[in-house]
C-alpha cells in the first residue's frame, strides 16, 4: 500500500488543530486513557481493550515508535535521512491510529521519549533533534516552538476541568550519569520551558493537572532513566508545584516496559504525589521485581495502558487508576477522592 505522507501528516495536523475551545460548553473529561512503547509493526490485542474502555481523551507518552528499530532488531544510530518520515508513515497507517481516529479524533496529545526521539536515552547532545522535532510537529501538530515539543490543553467545564501539561524531557536535557553511578546536577527541562510550566500551574481554573512525563518521576531505585538522575531538577518541580498551590496534580509516565502505581506520601507538596506508569502498549518486561517503596500494590508486566476514571457526579470527586491488561482485565488499581489532593490550608 503506497502512503500519502504529506497528507498523513496534514490530515492529523488539521484533526489536532481543532481541539475544541476550553468552555462551559464541553463535556467533563470521565476517562482518560494513556500508553507508551509501541512498535507499530508488533501485533496486539491492546486497541481492542481501549476501544472496550472508550476513553474522551488519548494521551501519548513517548516511544510512540522506535526510530531505532529497523527490520527487528535495534541499531546504535538511525542515520537514514528519511528515518522520521518512515517512522511516522508506520505510525500514521498503525492499528493503534486506526483505532484512535475511529474513536476520538480530535481528543489525542502527545509528547516523546527516546526512541520516537531518535536515539536510545539521547538528550540536548542528540545531532539530529531539530530535525526529528520539525517532523514531531508536523505529525502532531503540537506548537512549533524551537526549543522542545512541551504542549498543555484544558478539558471539560468550570469547576470540571482537567489540565494536561505534557512535558518534553529530551530536547534540552544533560547528559545523563552513566547507568548506575550517581546522579547529575544539570538540567532536565531547559529554562524556556521551566517559565512556561510555571504559568501552566499558576494559571487558574484546573481542578485537576496530570503532568506527562516520559520517564518516571516518582519511583528512586531502579538504575534506569528516572527524574530521581537530575536531583536538582526533580527538586526544582517539586519546589513549582508548591510554589503555585497546584491542586490536583498526578504524573503520568512511561518507559518502563512495565506499568505501576507509585505514591510518595513524604514530599513538600503537601499531599500525596502519585505517579500512575504505563508501559508498554507492545513491549513487555521479563523483570519479576523490583524495588520501589512507593509502589501501590504490584508492577505489571504484560502489554497494557493507563486508564483514567474520574466520578465528577459526587460531591467530593473520584478518581480511580487502572491498568488495563491485553487480556481484558485490570490488572491493578488504586481509587482516591480528589480532595486528597489539595494543599495544606485550602
Amino acid at each position: 500500500m503506497r502512503i500519502c505522507w504529506v497528507g498523513l501528516f496534514s490530515g492529523w495536523v488539521a484533526l489536532l488543530g481543532a481541539f475544541p475551545a476550553w468552555g462551559a460548553n464541553q463535556d467533563p473529561l470521565g476517562r482518560i486513557a494513556f500508553g507508551s512503547c509501541y512498535k507499530p509493526e508488533k501485533e496486539t490485542r491492546i486497541w481492542g481493550e481501549v476501544e472496550k474502555f472508550s476513553p474522551q481523551l488519548w494521551i501519548w507518552l513517548g516511544d510512540n515508535f522506535y526510530n531505532d528499530f529497523i527490520e527487528g532488531k535495534y541499531i546504535p544510530s538511525n542515520d537514514d535521512p528519511k528515518a522520521f518520515e518512515k517512522g511516522y508513515a508506520k505510525l500514521g497507517s498503525s492499528p493503534a491510529m486506526r483505532t484512535l481516529n475511529s474513536l476520538l479524533p480530535d481528543r489525542v496529545m502527545a509528547t516523546w521519549d527516546d526512541h520516537d526521539y531518535g536515539k536510545n536515552d539521547a538528550g540536548k547532545e542528540y545531532d539530529r533533534k531539530e530535525e526529528s522535532r520539525r517532523a514531531f510537529v508536523k505529525f502532531w501538530g503540537n506548537p512549533d516552538r524551537s526549543d522542545g515539543v512541551y504542549s498543555s490543553k484544558d478539558w471539560g467545564p468550570r469547576g470540571k476541568c482537567v489540565r494536561v501539561i505534557l512535558l518534553d524531557t529530551r530536547f534540552n536535557r544533560d547528559l545523563l550519569p552513566p547507568k548506575g553511578k550517581g546522579t547529575s546536577e544539570g538540567d532536565m527541562l531547559g529554562e524556556a520551558q521551566w517559565i512556561w510550566l510555571e504559568e501552566e500551574l499558576s494559571r487558574p481554573g484546573a481542578d485537576l493537572v496530570l503532568i506527562g512525563s516520559s520517564i518516571q518521576f516518582v519511583s528512586e531505585k531502579h538504575p534506569y532513566e528516572k527524574w530521581s538522575n537530575f536531583p536538582k531538577a526533580k527538586q526544582r518541580l517539586l519546589r513549582l508545584i508548591v510554589k503555585t498551590r497546584a491542586k490536583g496534580v498526578i504524573f503520568l509516565s512511561g518507559d518502563r516496559h512495565k506499568a505501576e502505581i507509585s505514591c510518595s506520601n513524604y514530599n513538600p507538596v503537601g499531599y500525596p504525589l502519585y505517579d500512575f506508569t504505563s508501559s508498554g502498549l507492545t513491549e513487555g518486561s521479563s523483570l519479576r521485581n523490583e524495588e520501589n517503596p512507593d509502589r501501590i500494590g504490584n508492577f505489571y508486566s504484560g502489554y497494557n495502558f493507563g486508564g483514567i476514571r474520574v466520578d465528577w457526579e459526587t460531591s467530593d470527586p473520584k478518581i480511580t487508576l487502572e491498568i488495563h491488561g491485553e487480556d481484558g482485565r485490570v490488572a491493578e488499581s488504586v481509587s482516591f477522592p480528589l480532595s486528597q489532593l489539595a494543599p495544606r490550608g485550602r
